[in-house]
């Protein structure tokens, strides 16, 4: 009888398979093809989801069997951390990142009937909070992660990275966009802090889904005028809207798999380190 895959080597399978659909398998005609851009991808997802460095990941490739079969790659084709480095670095970003989560939820197939929206922050520092507290030092800027997840599955629909501290309606029009282009939920829950009238009507009557976020008056007088905020401060949340509280439960789940420090030292590779991370773990839990 054959063993059944490791949680491992599954989350290798799937990354390999999802980034395929994604990227080509050489950047340029006359690449070595040792090995293709598919096969760095799922080896830098593997790399964020046993926490390790690029030589980490490298030792680790050269003594499993396993892993080396589930990337396609022979022992003689593994690639260097060298290598694997600077592929991060062409990456450019976390977008293509985004597009491979996006095939995940494709492959994993569940209708996203809901969904939840939240943001959280991961500091780019390694001190302990005890360090931090005890030198009276600030926590200054953070990468800032928007993240738009499935309710019920718990799977990741589409996320923005940018530099924190900020508002969440600075990230709220990009992550609407992307999360619509992918998916149409019957609702969408949100907290106070994405409340604007332009969410609703994107939502309500541009993707006919059924909008909830808890309205705040912006004035002196405590009056909310424009009309869908109206309606729900006349209204309030209906029982259905703790579901918001999925997208908590993603996050807390995702910081404890991967960890909720990041060790770039540049805006952009901070950006590309987190979302290696977050598709790990959409891979583990497709």
């Amino acid at each position: 009888m054959a063993r059944k895959p490791t949680l491992l080597r599954r989350v290798a399978a799937l990354a390999l398979e999802a980034s395929r659909r994604c990227l080509p398998d050489y950047s340029h005609p006359k690449s070595p093809r040792r090995y293709t851009q598919p096969q760095l991808l799922a080896c830098l997802v593997l790399k964020a989801y046993l926490k390790q460095t690029y030589r980490g990941i490298v030792e680790i490739l050269q003594e499993s069997d396993g892993l080396r079969q589930a990337l396609d790659l022979a022992e003689d084709s593994i690639p260097r951390h060298t290598t694997l480095e600077e592929f991060a670095s062409r990456l450019g970003g976390p977008e293509v990142i985004d597009q491979v989560i996006g095939e995940c939820l494709k492959m994993d197939g569940r209708p996203v009937e809901e969904l939840a929206s939240d943001s959280t922050g991961l500091q780019s520092s390694t001190a302990s909070s005890h360090y931090i507290s005890r030198t009276g030092k600030k926590g200054g800027y953070y990468l800032k992660l928007s993240l738009a997840v499935a309710c019920v599955s718990l799977l990741l629909v589409s996320f923005v990275a940018s530099r924190g501290p900020s508002h969440d309606l600075q990230e709220a029009k990009a992550l609407d966009w992307k999360t619509a282009s992918r998916v149409r939920p019957s609702r969408i829950y949100k907290d106070a802090g994405y409340d604007s009238e332009w969410s609703h009507v994107f939502w309500r009557e541009g993707c006919q889904t059924a909008s909830f976020i808890p309205p705040f008056a912006r004035n002196s007088a405590g009056v909310i005028k424009s009309p869908w905020r109206s309606q729900m401060a006349r209204a309030g949340m209906p029982s259905c809207y703790g579901r918001r509280w999925h997208a908590e439960s993603f996050i807390s789940g995702f910081k404890r798999s991967t960890g909720d420090k990041l060790l770039g030292k540049s805006d952009n590779s901070r950006s590309v380190e987190a979302g290696l991370r977050l598709l790990a773990y959409q891979c583990r839990r497709v």
